[in-house]
């Protein structure tokens, strides 16, 4: 079987991006927390598709293992999730290199929009690059160990 992944990733340790959804104690709290964060996901979209210059589309919420994931078509071709908590993890799916590149400018150029004008900032977005399916992938493990690294760092 032939196969062919092109793909975008970010993960944000600083926790820089508006809509990662920061771990609350009480219930009422979280509920909250995750419509604050749902609300600045819509505007991120929004901002995203203008710089794209496709249609992204809605798919849905899933919670997988405990962790949430917004997923997104593209009216041509690939898909795009966001793993929600932080820290938050971002994926774009293709099986063509130029809409990959062109997903990843866009990407760029909406975080430019977004985020502070400082060197963090500039270090999250000059790391956001396209990779085949011959690189190493964001995995749940990986995440996982991140995760895991940053709870003992605090």
């Amino acid at each position: 079987m032939r196969t062919k992944h092109v793909y975008v990733a970010l993960l944000d340790v600083g926790e820089l991006l508006p809509f990662s959804v920061k771990e609350r104690k009480k219930l009422p709290e979280l509920i909250k927390e995750q419509e604050r964060a749902r609300k600045e996901l819509v505007k991120f979209i929004d901002i995203l598709e203008k710089e794209y210059r496709e249609k992204i589309f809605y798919m849905g919420m899933d919670v997988i293992e405990a962790k949430t994931y917004e997923r997104f078509i593209f009216e041509e071709s690939g898909f795009f999730e966001v793993m929600t908590g932080a820290p938050l993890a971002m994926n774009a799916h293709f099986i063509d290199e130029k809409k990959a590149k062109k997903f990843c400018s866009a990407l760029k150029k909406t975080l430019s929009k977004i985020l502070p004008k400082n060197r963090i900032s500039r270090m999250l977005i000059n790391s956001i690059e396209v990779n085949t399916e011959k690189d190493q992938s964001l995995t749940y493990e990986r995440w996982d160990r991140i995760k895991s690294i940053k709870r003992i760092v605090k």
